[in-house]
């Protein structure tokens, strides 16, 4: 499975900061380069990420082919925690958000790993290229948003 790592230093933010702003589910929408919108009774002004809960939501690819997921919770901890897709537009979809203290602020790091329906041929002509527009644009939203 291809996996995809970022890291950002985000200045002058401690990593409880930055974990605190990663767990506030209203931010989701923020950062996300493409539109993203809560299904069933979820509302995202009243949404923290803790471990075991489930979230619904259509992620609009492209911000015109409607994907609908369903992601678990995992882990949480003061310094990481770890989403995972249980049905979607992936196979599999597994990403680790950590923070750690850096030079000047905190390292925030994203590891992806992920699994196409098509596999490699499709990982390879469509799926790595638009993980990484994604999460590279996560990245910048963060550091204009922290």
């Amino acid at each position: 499975m291809p996996t995809l790592e970022l890291t950002t230093l985000i200045p002058r933010r401690t990593p409880a900061q930055v974990l605190d702003f990663c767990l506030d589910g209203v931010n989701f929408p923020k950062i996300f380069p493409e539109r993203v919108t809560p299904l069933g009774h979820v509302d995202p002004h009243d949404l923290r990420i803790e471990a075991g809960r489930q979230f619904r939501f259509r992620h609009w690819m492209f911000n015109a082919v409607p994907a609908n997921w369903t992601v678990v919770i995992r882990e949480v901890s003061d310094c990481h925690f770890v989403d995972e897709m249980l049905k979607g537009p992936l196979r599999a979809f597994r990403h680790e958000h950590r923070v750690a203290a850096g030079e000047g602020g905190t390292l925030y790091s994203d590891r992806v790993t992920y699994s196409a329906i098509g596999g490699a041929l499709m990982e390879r002509l469509v799926v790595n290229a638009y993980m990484r527009r994604i999460f590279e644009a996560r990245h910048r939203n963060m550091l204009k948003l922290l």
